[in-house]
């Protein structure tokens, strides 16, 4: 294990991370090329030169790569915005002044409230593009002087839910996930207004501010660790196309061609490149148990909390004790935080290991710990997948009426299916109100898996023509619906992981193989006590 950071604070370790991760940053600068510049009021270009090469070799200096755009026209703009929603970070000017076709003069804008005609479009459409949930740094790097009147203008503009919270030219997400900065060009018009001579940055300081903004929005210990698998992609992006070869085709087709259903040799495709990089993600150097330790030391302030009836005193010292794997939880409760628990219950330490992340968040972890057991348990993390296919751990509703399952089919089960056969497809029920496996359904929501043996429940699916296996179809509303030969509708609502799903399935058939006996209950009685 490599123990290098291990005496590095949190936020030197994200910082790290994050600077290795960041690659790609774009600038949109209509006067990063002079001698290109046309019709531009020569102040304006003092006030807001651009230097494309300083800019670059400050970057090249940090291994990134730094693309700078100077668009002329209104169509040079919309040509750069795919450009833009690939990068790492966007650096935007403030004032772009383009020879335009439309009412709108630029040359003639001296009005503060006009300016950022083109660059507010530009960051709302990144903004909307990267939603609640996408990471997205945005920088307006300007001449322009109040540089609080610019961020006001940018609140306004977006304005979108969850709105964005203002700080010292900043505004950034209540979930953090998305910052936009204003910072000042190095220009002589700012030596004499003393609130903004600390937004000023240089060419060679940008790489910095960079990667310090983008270790705000991901300083987190699962944010790290996704950067650093990202991170290790990138680095072997060479060694995985030397694995995936094309010397391998011949014999990737005569798999496609030879099976039942050629499309199973598609599907194998995504799992067979992530555990390929599964592998590669492995063998990185991560030393995670130091990165916990320093997350605690960033992260945790004495507090005193109350789990159940028990109060705890938590500081970064027990805590850092508490995480390291020399005893079990429940001993640790008692030698660290005195808790005076009986190890020897299993009902109570397991209501204490249900409420551990308590000792980790001062707030609710309700919401965390649904996010977490998501993560874990479903595989269709990003988005829907482009088919829906009812196969094993597809969860569904009934259409109408709020009841949901799980189904157990098989996955050979489940396909090549002949377009006249009504093949039996097998659920269990997710419910309320018992004890069993918990899967989660929405965001903050679980059922119970019923899997006693008379709980199942059958339907009878026939595909649709040129199909082979059952899938479902879009409808206006946006819902995925599976029909059933009896004309029941169920909608799609999720798909767990396949080894978890055959968990669930092991679980079940346990319970067939139960054998009842009759017996004596006074040496059944014996039995069950000391």
């Amino acid at each position: 294990m490599n123990n290098n950071n291990e005496e590095k604070p949190f936020v030197t370790l994200s910082r790290e991370i994050a600077d290795k991760f960041i690659r790609d940053i774009v600038f949109i600068d209509e006067q990063a090329y002079p001698e290109k510049i046309k019709n531009t009021i020569e102040a304006a270009v003092h006030n807001n030169e651009f230097d494309a090469k300083s800019v670059s070799d400050a970057f090249l200096k940090k291994g990134k790569i730094c693309a700078i755009y100077a668009p002329q026209t209104e169509e040079d703009i919309y040509d750069c915005a795919v450009s833009l929603l690939k990068a790492d970070v966007v650096v935007l000017d403030w004032n772009l002044r383009l020879n335009t076709t439309s009412e709108y003069d630029p040359m003639a804008d001296d009005e503060s409230d006009n300016r950022g005609h083109y660059t507010k479009p530009l960051i709302k459409k990144l903004v909307d593009e990267a939603s609640t949930d996408k990471v997205k740094l945005i920088i307006v790097y300007t001449g322009e002087t109040d540089l609080n009147e610019i961020t006001d203008q940018i609140q306004k503009y977006i304005n979108v839910p969850p709105s964005l919270i203002k700080e010292d030219c900043l505004l950034h997400t209540q979930t953090n996930n998305i910052r936009i900065l204003v910072r000042a060009k190095e220009t002589s018009q700012f030596e004499h207004i003393e609130q903004y001579k600390s937004k000023v940055v240089k060419y060679d300081e940008l790489p910095n501010i960079i990667v310090n903004e983008f270790a705000e929005i991901t300083m987190g210990l699962l944010p790290n660790y996704a950067l650093s698998a990202i991170t290790a992609i990138r680095d072997n992006t060479s060694n995985i196309l030397g694995v995936f070869s094309k010397d391998i085709d011949p014999a990737f087709l005569g798999h496609y061609v030879s099976i039942p259903d050629c499309n199973d040799a598609i599907s194998m495709l995504p799992k067979i490149f992530g555990t390929a990089v599964a592998n590669l993600i492995e063998n990185s150097d991560v030393d995670f148990d130091s990165w916990i330790e320093a997350w605690i030391d960033e992260n945790i302030k004495v507090d005193q909390i109350t789990i159940g009836k028990k109060k705890f005193t938590i500081n970064a010292d027990n805590l850092k004790a508490f995480v390291r794997p020399d005893e079990g939880f429940g001993n640790k409760l008692n030698t660290i935080f005195n808790a005076n628990i009986d190890v020897e219950n299993l009902n109570q330490v397991d209501f204490y290991k249900k409420e551990a992340s308590s000792l980790f968040c001062s707030g609710d972890t309700k919401h965390p710990n649904y996010k977490w057991a998501k993560l874990v348990q479903h595989s269709n993390l990003f988005s829907s997948p482009k088919i829906h296919r009812l196969t094993i751990g597809t969860i569904i509703k009934y259409k109408e009426e709020d009841k949901f399952l799980i189904c157990i089919q098989q996955s050979c089960d489940s396909v090549r299916i002949s377009a006249d056969e009504e093949r039996p497809f097998l659920f269990l029920p997710l419910v309320q109100g018992i004890k069993g496996e918990a899967i989660v359904v929405g965001e903050q929501d679980h059922l119970i898996v019923d899997n006693k043996s008379y709980s199942i429940k059958l339907h009878r699916f026939s595909p649709k023509e040129n199909d082979s296996n059952i899938k479902a179809e879009l409808k206006e509303n946006g819902e995925y619906v599976f029909e059933d030969t009896d004309g029941k509708q169920f909608v799609w609502v999720a798909e767990l992981k396949e080894m978890f799903a055959q968990h669930i399935v092991a679980a079940y058939t346990s319970q067939l193989s139960r054998v009842g006996i009759d017996n004596s209950e006074w040496i059944r009685l014996i039995g069950k006590t000391k």
